[in-house]
């Protein structure tokens, strides 16, 4: 159907004397904005070391046990999630979900697990992460790929990441963790002494990935079958590498979109944590609403004691270090489990303050909260939650409850066919996960 002579595409720029400028949305891109056209996004906030479960004879059971205490519709949110109750309807919470090859691992293993599900018992080899999967089906869209973010920032050690996000090869894709970095990545348009720099330096760059791939192919046929395979992951990095780069050069040249700088608060840093942790959810919120990326991983807490945020609890007056509140009393845990369910709190208050023509920023958003351990090393029972989506054909408002433990990836395969995935199989499901899904 040809486009009205009044209606304007949602990437439409005002042109002249050289600039060129996003324009903000208006109704006249409502007819771009029908659901199906709208864009899809997905963000993971993550958390080490478990929550606090107190047993059914503790003083702190009622109060302070994460999972609810009822199933269904009808379940009573302890004070550990009680920040979340004016989000019931947008939000499931999950127990009994596990990834069935980390089940035997020691907990603090599976923060490099948590969004891939491969078996590292062996060599601790990683595959991708969900994050890269929904990322890469997008790459073309967006000017960042996905928003790969932690408290703490890099990668870490294998076991012990201070990421959570793996690209294909099942690499450690390094995080961000400084704001204003964050923010000058996504919406600081380079100079122009910059931006002829930086396109002196992707050409450079492709022509050196072009003949390190015409090279290595050509050693490849002299290669025992054992060299070759390594030589072709080699191969599939520095294809993704050009990829990259072609990208880049692609979208050099396009419009910035045009954001309100002091609408932010980039003067934060981790010593203070609530003020922090906010402005990376709010950076990943306005990345979202303007369409800079659909994809974003944030490490809140890392495992272990690892990094600055291990001090989070102590900073805001509850206790000593994150890991160490783990090994203790169940109210302190119990307490840093509401301030974290706090934070998520207010991120999916953001999203759904934001609208997109009728609907909200999160019917279009899947936002995944939680863990990779029950408490803290016992890799079973990760505490989830699965937010927004609305638009995506999910239906919330319950605390689901398997009997026995069930694949994680049974819910990440289902999350990704409502991303137009046509994934088989994701981190050794056993099937979908249709009790979220919206009847017709």
């Amino acid at each position: 159907m040809p486009q009205a002579s009044w209606q304007l595409d949602r990437r439409t720029f005002l042109r002249g004397a050289g600039l060129s400028l996003a324009l903000p949305w208006l109704e006249a891109m409502s007819h771009a904005n029908q659901p199906a056209a709208r864009p899809k996004r997905f963000c993971a906030i993550f958390f080490g070391n478990g929550v606090a479960l107190p047993s059914r004879n503790s003083p702190d059971y009622q109060d302070w046990h994460w999972f609810p205490h009822t199933e269904g519709t009808d379940y009573r949110l302890t004070r550990s999630l009680e920040p979340l109750a004016p989000h019931r309807r947008d939000m499931t919470i999950f127990g009994g979900l596990s990834h069935a090859t980390s089940r035997l691992l020691v907990g603090h293993n599976t923060v490099d697990v948590w969004l891939t599900g491969a078996d590292i018992r062996v060599n601790l080899q990683n595959s991708i992460s969900i994050d890269q999967v929904i990322a890469r089906r997008n790459a073309s869209q967006t000017r960042i790929p996905s928003l790969v973010l932690s408290s703490h920032g890099g990668v870490g050690t294998k076991s012990r990441s201070t990421t959570i996000a793996f690209d294909a090869q099942g690499h450690a894709i390094p995080a961000e963790s400084t704001p204003r970095r964050i923010f000058e990545r996504l919406f600081e348009p380079p100079t122009e002494g910059d931006r002829a720099a930086r396109e002196r330096a992707l050409a450079s760059g492709r022509r050196r990935v072009d003949f390190l791939l015409e090279d290595s192919r050509s050693l490849r046929n002299n290669l025992g079958r054992p060299d070759q395979q390594r030589l072709d992951e080699f191969l599939q990095s520095l294809s993704e590498v050009e990829t990259r780069l072609v990208r880049s050069e692609e979208w050099l040249g396009r419009a910035l979109p045009q954001v309100n700088r002091g609408a932010i608060n980039l003067e934060v840093s981790p010593r203070g944590p609530t003020d922090y942790i906010r402005t990376m959810l709010n950076l990943i919120v306005l990345a979202f609403e303007t369409d800079t990326t659909r994809a974003a991983a944030y490490q809140l807490c890392a495992e272990d004691g690892v990094g600055i945020c291990d001090r989070f609890p102590s900073i805001i007056g509850i206790g000593g270090g994150h890991h160490g509140i783990s090994h203790g009393a169940m109210a302190p845990w119990g307490r840093y489990d509401r301030y974290l369910a706090e934070q998520f709190a207010y991120f999916l208050e953001r999203l759904g303050s934001i609208r997109e023509g009728n609907d909200r920023l999160l019917d279009n958003t899947m936002a995944l909260f939680g863990s990779g351990t029950s408490t803290t090393h016992n890799a079973r029972n990760y505490p989830t939650i699965l937010a927004g989506g609305s638009n995506m054909g999910l239906r919330h408002g319950r605390f689901i409850k398997q009997q026995t433990e069930r694949p994680l990836g049974d819910l990440f395969l289902t999350m990704l066919h409502r991303f137009d995935i046509p994934a088989r199989s994701f981190a050794d499901n056993a099937g979908e996960f249709s009790e979220i899904l919206a009847r017709n």
